[in-house]
C-alpha cells in the first residue's frame, strides 16, 4: 500500500474500500473502520462485512448506506462532532 486510501460506492448497496488497517466496531447500522487516513463511519440499514483482508487492506461490505465520514481522534480519546454524540 503507498499511503493512498480509495472508496468505491456502487447504487449506495455495495462500497469496497482500500488502505483499511482494522474494523474497530460494526452493527448492522454502523460500521467504525481504521484507516491510513483516518477513521471512517458507515452508517446505514442491513450493514454487513463481506470481507476484509488485513494483507490487501482492502474492505467490502453491502447492505443500505445512508453516509460515510472521515473524523480524527484528538489526543485525549474523544472524537469530534456528531460521532463523539452516537458514540455515547
Amino acid at each position: 500500500m503507498d499511503g493512498s486510501q480509495d472508496v468505491c460506492l456502487f447504487s449506495r448497496r455495495r462500497m469496497e474500500l482500500s488502505g483499511i488497517e482494522e474494523v474497530g466496531s460494526f452493527t448492522e447500522e454502523q460500521i467504525i473502520l481504521s484507516g491510513i487516513l483516518g477513521m471512517i463511519a458507515i452508517e446505514g440499514r442491513g450493514l454487513k462485512i463481506e470481507n476484509f483482508s488485513m494483507e490487501k487492506k482492502e474492505l467490502s461490505l453491502s447492505g443500505e448506506i445512508d453516509s460515510f465520514y472521515y473524523y480524527e481522534k484528538k489526543n485525549s480519546g474523544e472524537k469530534k462532532g456528531l460521532l463523539s454524540k452516537l458514540m455515547k
